[in-house]
C-alpha cells in the first residue's frame, strides 16, 4: 500500500507544536510496520523562516520518504508552495490514497482537486481544526469563514474519510463535516522516550533549586487566553498548606496582551514569587519537565487533543484539565487525573484536594502511565491507521475504528 501524506509542515519544524510531532510519529511508525509512505511538506519553520533542508529532492527520515517544496507566501498561516502543488499534480496517481492534515491552507485545495480528478481517495486529519471554537477565534473569525464557505467546507463535505483523535473532537466537529464518513485513531508516542526517570528528575530540580517536597505545577503550551491560566495563579493564593507549590509556565507568546495581563495577576496576587516562565524549550527537553513536575495543567475554555497532554500521560505525569478539554472524557474513564469546569472555584478547590492528599498524586501518577500505554503506544496507533487505510480502500468497517 503506497500512502502519501500531506501536510504544511513537518520535522525539524517542531516549532509548530503538536501536529508535527504527531504526525512524524505516525509515519514513521506506518513505515516501521511496513507501509509505503511519502510525504509532501514545505521547508515553513515554525518560526516565521524557512528550514535549512534540500528541497524538491526524497530524503529519508525514519523510513519515510520526505519531499520538502520551498514556502513561496504565508510562512505563518497559508503555506502556499508552487512546487507542492505541482509535484501532487504529477505524481497523485501514484498512490493508493492520500492522508492530508490541513483545513485553513491552500494545501487541503491541492489535495481536494488532484484526487477528484484522479479518483484518488482522500482522509483528512482536522486536528482539532472543525472543533466548534476554531471558527470562534479572535482575528481569524471572518478570515475563516469566508475560506470555510468558499473552499475549505466542499473538501471536508467530499473527503473519503475524515479521522479524528477522540470521540469528543468528533462531536465537536459534527455541524462541519456534512455526510462523510468519520473514525477515531489517537496520536501515538514513543512509550520508552517518556518513560519516567527518577535521577532526571533530581537533576531538573537541583537545577532550578526545587526541594523535593515542593509541588510542582507545569503548564506546558502557548501564551493564549483561552487557555485559562490565570485560574492557576488564583489557585497559588488560594492554596491552604504549608507545603510550598511553584508553577512552571513554559510556551511561545501568542497573544501578547494576555501575556502582560497574566503578569499584571501574578503580581496583584502576590504569587509572583511562586512562578516561573520559561520560554518554549526544545522538544527532546520537554520530557524533563514532565519528570520534574507534579501535576500538568491545561484548565483550557477550549481544547482540541493536547499532544503535551498525552506526552505527560506517558511520563506518568498526571493531569488537570478542563471539561472542554477534547478527551477529558478519557481522562476521566482511566483516573489519570482530574478534570474540572474552566472556572476558578473548580480549579481552586481541586488543588486543594491534591495537596491535602498526598496519596492521590501518586495514584493518578500510575494510572496516568498505564492510560498512555493502553491508548497512545504508537505500535498500536499504526496498527489502527493501517486499518483504517484497509477499510477506505475495500469499502470494510472496522469496529475498533468505531466509524460513523
Amino acid at each position: 500500500m503506497k500512502v502519501l501524506h500531506v501536510i504544511p509542515s513537518y520535522e525539524p519544524a517542531w516549532a509548530f507544536g503538536g501536529t508535527v510531532t504527531a504526525t512524524s510519529n505516525l509515519c514513521r511508525a506506518l513505515a516501521w510496520q511496513g507501509t509505503d509512505v511519502t510525504v509532501y511538506t514545505t521547508d515553513a519553520d515554525g518560526k516565521g523562516g524557512h528550514l535549512n533542508v534540500p528541497l524538491n529532492q526524497p530524503i529519508d527520515l525514519g523510513g519515510v520518504k520526505v519531499w520538502y517544496f520551498h514556502c513561496d507566501f504565508g510562512v505563518k498561516k497559508a503555506f502556499y508552495s508552487r512546487g507542492l502543488a505541482r509535484k501532487l499534480k504529477e505524481t497523485v496517481k501514484n498512490f493508493d490514497l492520500v492522508h492530508v492534515s490541513a483545513i485553513w491552507q491552500w494545501t487541503q485545495l491541492n489535495v481536494f482537486k488532484n484526487c477528484m480528478k484522479n479518483n484518488i481517495p482522500y482522509i483528512v486529519s482536522p486536528h482539532s481544526s472543525l472543533m466548534e471554537w476554531s471558527f470562534e477565534e479572535v482575528g481569524n473569525k471572518l478570515l475563516k469563514k469566508l475560506f470555510w464557505e468558499s473552499f475549505s467546507s466542499r473538501t471536508i463535505s467530499m473527503a473519503t474519510a475524515i479521522h479524528f483523535l477522540c470521540e469528543g473532537e468528533r462531536i465537536t466537529s459534527k455541524k462541519y463535516i456534512g455526510n462523510s464518513s468519520s473514525f477515531i485513531v489517537p496520536n501515538g508516542i514513543i512509550l520508552d522516550i517518556f518513560k519516567f526517570n527518577e535521577q532526571k528528575r533530581n537533576e531538573m530540580r537541583e537545577k532550578f533549586r526545587i526541594s523535593n517536597e515542593t509541588i510542582v505545577l507545569l503548564y506546558l503550551g502557548r501564551i493564549h487566553r483561552k487557555k485559562n491560566i490565570e485560574l492557576i495563579m488564583e489557585a497559588l493564593r488560594n492554596q491552604n498548606t504549608t507545603q510550598k507549590v511553584i508553577l512552571f509556565i513554559i510556551g511561545h507568546i501568542e497573544d501578547n496582551t494576555y501575556y502582560q495581563l497574566l503578569k499584571r495577576t501574578a503580581s496583584n496576587l502576590n504569587v509572583d514569587s511562586s512562578i516561573r516562565w520559561l520560554p518554549p524549550v526544545e522538544s527532546r527537553e520537554v520530557k524533563d519537565f514532565y519528570f520534574m513536575s507534579d501535576l500538568m495543567m491545561l484548565p483550557s475554555k477550549s481544547e482540541g487533543i493536547s499532544m503535551a497532554i498525552t506526552e505527560a500521560l506517558g511520563a506518568s505525569l498526571p493531569v488537570l484539565i478542563s471539561n472542554r478539554v477534547a478527551n477529558y472524557r478519557e481522562i476521566e474513564m482511566d483516573k489519570a487525573g482530574i478534570v474540572v469546569k474552566p472556572t476558578q472555584e473548580s480549579v481552586v478547590e481541586a488543588i486543594k484536594r491534591i495537596l491535602s492528599s498526598p496519596s492521590l498524586l501518586k495514584t493518578f501518577s500510575q494510572n496516568a502511565r498505564k492510560s498512555a500505554e493502553s491508548r497512545y503506544a504508537l505500535d498500536k496507533v499504526a496498527y489502527l491507521m493501517i486499518k483504517a487505510y484497509e477499510d477506505v480502500l475495500t469499502g470494510r468497517r472496522s469496529p475498533e475504528l468505531q466509524w460513523r
